[in-house]
């Protein structure tokens, strides 16, 4: 996804939900809960899209990279918005956010877009990178690279990442030891009503 500009907290007021890793718009949103909004009845279509753009914010995705993964989804044996989902959990950036590496998505898009990270020995910059079993991440060996990897590892501190990844922090290196289940997924959403957004 391109740099996001526009007010975050204004975009989770519209979702319901805080969908940005940022301390400060997690405090305005909390600040603005405590408001009452007259709110409009939204549309069985308005309805959709909230859970749809639940998931393009809260990953970082543009609309083409939605439909791309989708049409990836509806390809794979199972339940389309499962497999949506697990797949969009198993993209490099976020792995590489919820492992500790990065404070937040977008900072993650950035050490792997700057080609600071390997994926099996590899460098690898494609943020979309969607990770198999078995598949290692590492740092390069770079001081500025490692110190801020160290820096987002320490800030986290007590942070416990998720048991289908295996974090190294002494390494600085994480493993896929399974592929993640849609209870592996945080992220709110009802993703029946996303398949029906991109369905209909």
């Amino acid at each position: 996804m391109g740099r996001f500009t526009k007010p975050r907290t204004k975009v989770c007021r519209h979702l319901g939900m805080v969908v940005f890793n940022n301390s400060n718009v997690e405090k305005a949103f909390a600040k603005r809960e405590t408001i009452n909004f007259t709110r409009r009845k939204q549309s069985e279509y308005g309805i959709r899209l909230i859970e749809k753009q639940k998931i393009m914010f809260y990953y970082g995705l543009r609309e083409g990279q939605m439909l791309r993964f989708f049409d990836r989804a509806r390809h794979i044996k199972g339940d389309t918005g499962r497999n949506f989902l697990v797949l969009c959990e198993r993209r490099l950036d976020n792995v590489v956010c919820v492992s500790g590496f990065a404070n937040s998505r977008a900072a993650a898009r950035q050490l792997v877009a700057h080609g600071h990270l390997s994926v099996n020995g590899r460098k690898c910059d494609i943020a979309s990178r969607v990770l198999e079993v078995n598949d290692k991440i590492t740092v390069q060996d770079k001081e500025p690279i490692r110190k801020l990897v160290d820096a987002s590892l320490e800030s986290r501190s007590g942070y416990a990442s998720p048991d289908w990844l295996a974090v190294d922090a002494k390494t600085r290196a994480i493993t896929v030891l399974r592929l993640p289940e849609r209870e592996d997924v945080t992220l709110p959403v009802n993703e029946q009503l996303v398949v029906e957004f991109y369905s209909r």
